[in-house]
């Protein structure tokens, strides 16, 4: 229907105009918007006809990033940053930043943010196994952001691990920055702590 509308668009536009425009770009939102309501009425429906179903799905698009050497996967659902949550499209949770003060060390772990070069974040805890017999005290879907930057005359590379980013510091080679931006990211799978029991990984190419 889109499609269709979007053909009409552009047949109006040379005869109407630019109030054609304005009256076919109306038109097209209050399609996607009627769309829109319906989809959302049709979640509703289906909640109210099982209000107690205790199965069902859900897709979340999955982060690549390194731990310990190896590829894993996490998803984000939260930010305590506006300017993140707007990036990534997740919800905006500012208190999720009170978590770096929380006692006995804070209930937060480290996340490494490349800045200037494309690769994963890299993670240094992760549940292993995955699920309820982890046994990583350390490991929190609860991660402060840290900023890596390649400083000026390195040679930069993908580092797969914390060691290899605290290596890469010490020698002088990335700067880092801790920040004050938590995001919730649950890892859903490493290779050493395998997948989370009853998630259906999918990777679209």
């Amino acid at each position: 229907m889109v499609g269709a509308v979007k053909s009409k668009l552009r047949q109006t536009l040379r005869v109407a105009g630019l109030a054609g425009m304005m009256a076919l770009v109306a038109l097209v939102s209050t399609q996607q918007s009627a769309q829109a309501q319906s989809n959302d009425n049709e979640i509703l429906r289906e909640l109210l006809a099982h209000p107690e179903a205790s199965k069902g799905t859900v897709t979340f698009p999955i982060v690549f990033c390194w731990y310990k050497g190896q590829p894993a996967l996490y998803i984000q659902t939260d930010a305590s940053d506006p300017g993140l949550a707007a990036q990534q499209r997740v919800n905006l949770v500012p208190r999720l930043a009170n978590a770096i003060q929380a006692p006995n060390g804070g209930a937060v772990d480290d996340i490494y943010h490349i800045t200037n070069f494309k690769q994963g974040n890299v993670i240094p805890s992760a549940p292993i196994p995955a699920g309820p017999k982890n046994s990583d005290p350390n490991y929190t879907p609860i991660w402060q952001v840290s900023t890596v930057t390649w400083n000026t005359g390195a040679t930069p590379r993908i580092l797969k691990s914390e060691e290899e980013i605290l290596g890469a510091r010490d020698d002088g080679e990335v700067t880092l920055n801790k920040t004050n931006i938590v995001v919730n990211c649950p890892v859903i799978y490493t290779p050493q702590g395998g997948k989370l029991p009853l998630v259906k990984i999918h990777i679209d190419n």
